[in-house]
């Protein structure tokens, strides 16, 4: 009996140990629905924001455990990087201290994304702490 018990408590063990989220981390296909689904969230976030549209150029999307990452270039209608003119960042952007990057980390709510946390325009890495601080994996940030 002793016997099957450690053999019981080792194979939970094991177990345990080979489901790592890592694995359930992923890179959504261009074209699918999760994919679309993120991306028109983060749209939203900066439309409210700005007050305009943007395109991305995604350098980054990954999802997973109910979390989302993009890591993205915007665009203006025409394929031109983003210009801030007329919007809260114009300012900043004139003096050199926007970038027309965008990041975000959206929470996955029933069928919707929401943004948990983004920056527009960042001119460092600041998702680093999110990990910590929100309580997303952080195999959703490496590439």
């Amino acid at each position: 009996m002793r016997r099957f018990r450690t053999l019981f408590l080792l194979l939970g063990l094991i177990l345990m140990n080979s489901s790592d989220a890592t694995e359930q981390i992923h890179t959504p296909e261009p074209g699918s629905a999760e994919r679309r689904q993120l991306l028109d969230a983060a749209r939203a976030a900066i439309k409210r924001k700005l007050g305009r549209d943007v395109q991305f150029v995604v350098e980054q999307v990954r999802v997973g455990d109910g979390w989302g990452f993009l890591y993205a270039h915007m665009e203006d209608a025409d394929g031109k990087p983003i210009d801030y003119a007329g919007t809260p960042l114009a300012d900043s952007a004139r003096e050199g201290y926007v970038s027309p990057d965008y990041v975000t980390l959206l929470r996955r709510e029933g069928d919707a994304w929401t943004p948990a946390a983004d920056v527009i325009g960042p001119t460092d890495m600041v998702w680093l702490s999110w990990p910590e601080k929100y309580g997303a994996p952080h195999a959703l940030f490496e590439d």
